[in-house]
């Protein structure tokens, strides 16, 4: 899973040569998961189901945007349910909401079948939002650059002393992107 292309990192970066391709590759596969992890959610665009506990109003799925062209089955205690009439769906942000709850506990009683996520361009990168293609690209442009300063956090010199930034940490505009974008989950 990508979010942004070699091609994309390397004008950023202002490169020409093909030295480093392997490394930003890689770089690039890694910073994609990371931030799909921070996200919690899915991104790459599948078929899913997903199992719920009976006994809320509002269930959040795992992949968005959701896919509504393709089939969406949502069954509660094996009885199937009418999108409109039963629940709302918010495709956008991945929250199905009962009008009345789905009534009392019972463990893994709803089952929701759908397609989420986003879809791969030619190029096997996901198309995104532009602020998390914007987030990726800075963190890997970071990380490439500073990987030869692993662990390197002050240096000292005649007139004073730099911080800086540790290389394993998001940057802080990263951070803020992703924000904007993390699943969150109840409870």
């Amino acid at each position: 899973m990508k979010l942004v292309s070699l091609s994309d990192v390397k004008a950023f970066l202002e490169k020409t040569d093909t030295e480093h391709d392997q490394l930003l590759t890689n770089l690039i596969e890694q910073v994609s998961a990371r931030i799909e992890r921070a996200l919690n959610r899915n991104l790459t665009k599948a078929e899913r189901t997903e199992y719920f506990d009976k006994g809320e109003s509002v269930y959040l799925l795992s992949a968005y945007p959701v896919d509504e062209t393709a089939d969406f089955t949502v069954t509660l205690d094996g009885q199937s349910q009418t999108k409109g009439e039963d629940f709302y769906l918010d495709p956008q942000n991945g929250l199905i909401e009962f009008a009345y709850g789905t009534g009392d506990y019972k463990p893994r009683a709803l089952v929701v079948t759908y397609t989420g996520g986003y879809a791969e361009d030619d190029n096997g990168v996901l198309q995104v939002p532009a602020d998390l293609k914007r987030a990726c690209l800075l963190q890997v442009a970071f990380e490439f650059r500073r990987r030869k300063d692993l662990g390197l956090r002050t240096v000292s010199m005649p007139d004073g002393s730099l911080s800086v930034n540790e290389p394993a940490a998001l940057l802080p505009e990263v951070k803020q992107i992703l924000a904007a974008h993390r699943r969150v989950t109840f409870g």
